[in-house]
Parts: structure tokens; sequence; C-alpha cells
């Protein structure tokens, strides 16, 4: 399973975004991907974001790694300078910029 470092900018909850902090140590969030078109969510890829010990999972940006959940998923996309939206449902919560892989 393909890994990336990533930054997570999360989408302040007078902006919409979560009402409460991530807890950590692992958060699971669908993907949208700019090349998702306009049936998303359908088709959309769960990622996982794992935070290292130490690290305020609340914070942003944050620094984590990132994976998608399910081995057969497009682990290409999780290359260096790519970027992509987290969400709940329909609701965005953070934006993501991979960083390295």
């Amino acid at each position: 399973m393909r890994t990336a470092r990533v930054t997570v900018d999360w989408t302040p909850p007078e902006q919409g975004g979560r009402a409460t902090p991530v807890g950590g140590p692992r958060y699971v969030a669908i993907s949208r991907f700019d090349d998702d078109g306009p049936n998303w969510p359908d088709g959309a890829w769960s990622v996982v974001l794992e935070f290292p010990q130490g690290t305020d999972p609340g914070s942003s940006p944050v620094i984590v790694n990132a994976h998608f959940l399910m081995e057969d998923a497009p682990h290409e996309r999780l290359r260096p300078g790519a970027t992509f939206t987290l969400h709940e449902g329909r609701k965005e919560v953070g934006r993501v910029h991979v960083v390295a892989s």
C-alpha cells in the first residue's frame, strides 16, 4: 500500500468544517480529486490519515501520513504536488497537499 506524506489544512467550523477537531491517531474520510468528475461521490475513495505520536490532529496545517483505505485504489494519485479535499458526506472538512510519496 502506497503511503504519502501530506499537509492538511482543516476547514474552519465557521466555513462549514468540522465542529470538533479530529481526535486521531487515525482518521478516515472520502477524497475528492479534481478529476473525479460530476458523479462524485459515486466511486469516491476513502483516505486514511495516520497522525504520528505527539502530533495534534486538530492543528492546521498538520503534517501526516496518508494512504487509501483499499488496496485497489488509484495510488498514483498520491504523488508529490497532488491536491485533493477531504469530505464527511458532501461536507468539505479539509484540503490536502501531497508533499512526498
